[in-house]
């Protein structure tokens, strides 16, 4: 396969330096919209059909790429870098680490429902290096899959029985009751996603077409699809036009897509998409993500993913849907709010509360549903508001710092009258000029073409009040 089209996205192109993984993007094609500090306003306009962006931010998650529902409904997830899984608990919203042993390459992974959890080990390509970690409900390990190359996201039927997509365009299937691993269908590479319905039906995500060009790059050419495998052995197109497809989760009838991106491959230009599994129906939820990566679902039907850059563990819950807020006050571009309302002006009464960032203000009034615990929400800013370092904070990568795209962010202070508040910081990158063709590719100064930025147009400020007489549901 070819090694270029391989290394055409964040998360594929990776070197192991001391076993750290140094990720590099590989973007294409046009201008956007343009980015300037010096414009008046960051624009963040609704896409057709596109709801408020509700996914919300409820643990760190260093460089990871994958998550998985245990079978005590808390959220497994692997931090690349730092070689050890985390488990975050959805009781009381803590982060402890699961499984402290250290590990090289640690990329996708399931669980079912007897309690045994599968780990994809990416170890690079040459000589088929990569495993499959089987980690059983007794703390017993062992590879169960062992001479593969890029395996990537990882699911399990109900049955216990584990699939495995490997990049370069083979699913795999490991017998829980035989421990026998067989090739069960094929796929157009580059691959990464993979869901197993209840009836048997397979789905199977194909990241998109390139078309390798004389200069040494890849270009896309081609949207990728959803295949669905039906268990008579009929395989057919269930839904299409995704670039980028990365890594899926099944709930009830309902497939939820994440892309990382879109054809020119920037950031924030991921999607959260819904597929209905019976007609094909699709549905975006949301946008603007960056690189979210592989989802899981959980028994209420919430959707779980990480950002591969932001660091960041994320939920969306169909079940809550935010609200845009009608007004907005000065230096918020747009607030959208669950769990109650928001005003500007006092009359209303409310509790009020102030976000502190440097020379800059944010201060409103929330009011708190009568059937709601918390009240969370997001405050978008403009980035020219804010006096910041607007070039990307590391140049050369290393464990703790390996992706590009990173900036200074404003800091926060954050305070109201009653109960407790928490607030967190997430850039929106512009989407300026072209990646493709990297400068100086494949060495440690790859850069992307001249006149290529994505710089924050804009911050947004997530919130999360408890007031003092209210427990928080997580």
């Amino acid at each position: 396969m070819d090694q270029n089209l391989l290394n055409s996205s964040l998360i594929n192109r990776r070197e192991f330096v001391g076993g750290g993984g140094i990720a590099g993007l590989a973007l294409l094609l046009p201008t956007l919209h343009s980015c300037s500090k010096g414009q008046e306003a960051a624009r963040l306009p609704m896409a057709a059909g596109v709801s408020a962006c509700d996914a919300i931010p409820i643990a760190d998650a260093h460089y990871s790429f994958g998550t998985a529902v245990a079978r005590d409904e808390t959220v497994l997830f692997p931090e690349f870098n730092h070689r050890e899984i985390k488990r975050w608990n959805p009781t009381h919203g803590r982060t402890d680490v699961w499984r402290a042993k250290q590990t090289t390459g640690m990329f996708g992974l399931a669980a079912n429902k007897t309690g045994e959890v599968f780990v994809g080990i990416d170890l690079g390509d040459n000589g088929n290096p990569g495993k499959v970690l089987r980690i059983g409900a007794d703390g017993t390990e062992s590879h169960i899959i062992e001479g593969i190359t890029r395996p990537r996201q990882l699911t399990c039927d109900v049955a216990g029985n584990l699939f495995v997509v490997l990049e370069g365009g083979k699913i795999l299937k490991w017998d829980h009751e035989t421990g026998t691993t067989s090739e069960l269908m094929s796929a157009q590479p580059p691959v990464s996603g993979i869901a197993v319905g209840p009836d048997g039906s397979v789905y199977v995500s194909e990241y998109a077409t390139f078309k390798h060009m004389s200069e040494g790059y890849s270009r896309p050419e081609s949207p990728g699809v959803v295949k669905v495998r039906r268990p008579d052995g009929r395989i057919k197109i269930l839904a299409g036009s995704f670039w980028r497809a990365r890594g899926m989760a099944l709930s009830g009838t309902q497939l939820y897509l994440c892309t990382e991106s879109n054809r020119e491959d920037h950031g924030n230009s991921g999607l959260l998409v819904r597929i209905d599994t019976l007609t094909g129906a699709q549905e975006t939820l949301l946008d603007k993500l960056d690189y979210p990566q592989f989802p899981a679902a959980d028994a209420k039907g919430r959707i779980y993913f990480t950002l591969g850059r932001d660091n960041k563990l994320m939920r969306y819950d169909p079940s809550v849907p935010f609200q845009i807020a009608p007004e907005v006050a000065p230096d918020v571009q747009r607030a959208i709010v669950c769990g109650g309302r928001i005003t500007w002006t006092p009359f209303d009464g409310g509790t009020s509360f102030s976000i502190q960032s440097q020379n800059r203000t944010l201060q409103g009034f929330l009011h708190l549903d009568a059937n709601a615990s918390s009240m969370e929400g997001y405050l978008d800013v403009p980035a020219n508001r804010f006096d910041l370092n607007t070039s990307p904070l590391y140049n050369k990568f290393d464990s703790e710092h390996p992706a590009p795209g990173i900036f200074e962010l404003p800091s926060v202070h954050a305070k109201c009258s009653s109960g407790s508040i928490i607030v967190q910081v997430l850039p929106l990158r512009c989407h300026k000029g072209q990646r493709w063709p990297m400068q100086n590719a494949g060495t440690s100064n790859e850069s992307p073409a001249p006149g290529f930025s994505e710089q924050p147009e804009a911050f947004r400020f997530y919130f999360h009040w408890i007031p003092s007489d209210r427990k928080s549901q997580p």
